[in-house]
């Protein structure tokens, strides 16, 4: 065996091979910077109102179908839309699904709603008896859905997985209403019930959910329009029109009964509860107030009445002018911070509006605490429309809040839109469009235009048998100007005596012109917007 001074040619090797791999990994760590280890961090969780969704009913005029629309929270958009029967006036949510009462077409639509990449479910059009005229849809439960029959005086139920009608119960005349209590009533040992609204008998029909019997019918004011139930179900408020007043029930009863009456004065369509504060609110028309009361005593005590041609106590103007506003809608947020009362006046005299009266929208937002209202909102002025009988609409605007507080949204009939305000700040964010309609474009002829500025004010003539006249919000797109930055796609944002305005920075004033516009037909027509999941 080879040796060196008395050492083995192996052991030499190998101490050599040591002594390189030690000195190669000297030289690579030269110049390192030793890091702590990196463990990775779970990616947040996105931001819950990325799921949530609110939804509207569209009319598109008296023979034609209406649709449904889901606007998506998080981006103030439009997140499916899908066709309904004809003249939709109603909508609720039974589980994934909304469920949409035609009144024009004897029927009930069910749809399932958009969820992550999935698109709006295809409605499911489920007929009634002929005549039926549905206006209202009602179920705190998870499978039956409750449809309120004005035109012959009965409710259907539904199942809502089958989609079969399960029972037809007679009620009083023209039912027009309906509450059920909460789903959680057998914890606390109350009988679940639904309690039907009718219209022109003036009483209530209250009917078991386990046997769809009906235990007792109730008088109360004159032509009742409208009922909510407390949280625990144990009082139920039904608001009557004529009579000015809420009746109380006593759901606690096996048969139930009248616990008592309060004034809130004649007029009111509509009243909200909120269960967060325990209160309830009552809008009135005929005066521009809303009512607030202390709904945790039997007795409804009164907090304040905000009255919308007052200033605002903060400063301010008032919501609505001296004349009076109509108060149809009222939503509050969830979180119990503020509610939010939307109104509308008519308005003939304003400078962008001489063609036709216009319909001017606001929001009054009240501290939920003080009872107070702390600012207004108005939102865009548009022309009373011209296809859609939206003055007879049970809500010509409609309010709903989203399930996380972030946004309150307001659904127009004439503006042919959902208007959404940022809770943040308090303020108009975004328009969603309704969806398209079947009406037929405006063609106008025009003749000169005129700068002002940053408008453009166009001289036209209409051609009456075209389409629907020009309006406020119209999108026209005009060719055919000699000056080429006359031409293009504008909104109309004033109406004169044989001319519209738009904003357009680079117009040009021309006379002598024989160009056109032409005018995108009206959308359909929001008449009912509820807050989803």
């Amino acid at each position: 065996m080879t040796t060196h001074h008395g050492v083995s040619m192996s052991l030499v090797s190998k101490g050599r091979l040591a002594a390189l791999i030690f000195l190669f990994l000297i030289c690579i760590a030269c110049g390192d910077t030793y890091r702590p280890t990196i463990i990775p961090q779970p990616v947040p969780t996105p931001d819950p109102k990325n799921a949530h969704s609110t939804f509207t009913v569209n009319q598109n005029g008296t023979f034609n179908a209406g649709t449904g629309m889901q606007v998506n929270v998080s981006g103030d958009s439009d997140a499916g839309v899908t066709k309904v029967a004809i003249m939709p006036v109603h909508a609720t949510l039974l589980g994934s699904r909304v469920w949409v009462a035609n009144q024009g077409a004897d029927s009930v639509s069910a749809f399932s709603a958009a969820s992550g990449n999935g698109p709006i479910g295809t409605s499911v059009d489920i007929n009634l008896a002929q005549g039926a005229a549905p206006d209202f849809v009602e179920s705190s439960e998870t499978t039956t859905m409750y449809v309120a029959n004005s035109g012959n005086g009965t409710v259907n139920a539904i199942n809502g997985i089958t989609n079969a009608i399960t029972d037809t119960i007679p009620v009083g005349a023209h039912p027009i209403a309906m509450v059920e209590t909460p789903s959680n009533s057998s914890t606390t040992g109350l009988l679940k019930k639904l309690y039907v609204v009718n219209r022109d008998s003036n009483n209530v029909s209250v009917i078991s959910s386990a046997d769809k019997s009906t235990i007792v019918t109730l008088p109360v004011g004159a032509s009742p329009r409208w009922a909510a139930v407390r949280s625990d179900g144990a009082r139920i408020y039904v608001l009557s029109h004529d009579a000015g007043n809420v009746t109380i029930i006593n759901g606690l009863l096996p048969a139930d009964a009248v616990a008592g009456t309060i004034s809130v004065g004649a007029g009111a369509d509509f009243l909200y509860y909120d269960s967060r504060r325990d209160r309830l609110y009552v809008p009135n028309p005929t005066n521009a107030t809303v009512g607030i009361f202390d709904a945790s005593t039997d007795a409804l005590t009164q907090l304040a009445t905000i009255d919308l041609k007052a200033a605002i106590p903060g400063g301010g103007a008032a919501p609505c002018p001296a004349s009076g506003c109509v108060p149809v809608s009222l939503a509050a947020l969830p979180d119990g911070t503020r509610a939010y009362i939307a109104s509308y006046y008519l308005d003939s005299t304003s400078a962008n509006c001489q063609q036709t009266s216009c319909v001017q929208v606001q929001v009054t937002v009240v501290d939920a605490l003080a009872n107070q209202v702390t600012k207004v909102i108005p939102l865009p002025e548009v022309s009373v429309s011209q296809v859609a009988n939206c003055a007879a609409a049970r809500f010509r605007i409609s309010a709903a809040t989203a399930i996380d507080s972030s946004r309150v949204y307001v659904s127009s009939c004439d503006a042919s839109r959902v208007w959404s305000i940022n809770t943040s700040s308090d303020t108009y964010f975004a328009t969603i469009p309704a969806p398209g309609s079947a009406y037929s474009p405006t063609l106008l002829n025009i003749s000169a235009a005129t700068q002002n500025g940053t408008d453009t004010t166009y001289t036209y003539t209409y051609d009456p048998n075209s389409g629907t006249p020009i309006f406020l919000g119209l999108v026209v797109t005009i060719s055919r100007m000699s000056a080429q930055a006359n031409n293009g796609t504008f909104t109309v944002t004033g109406i004169g005596n044989g001319t519209f305005t738009v904003s357009n920075p680079a117009g040009t004033s021309t006379t002598g012109e024989a160009a056109t516009g032409v005018g995108e037909p009206p959308r359909q027509n929001p008449v009912f917007i509820l807050t989803g999941s």
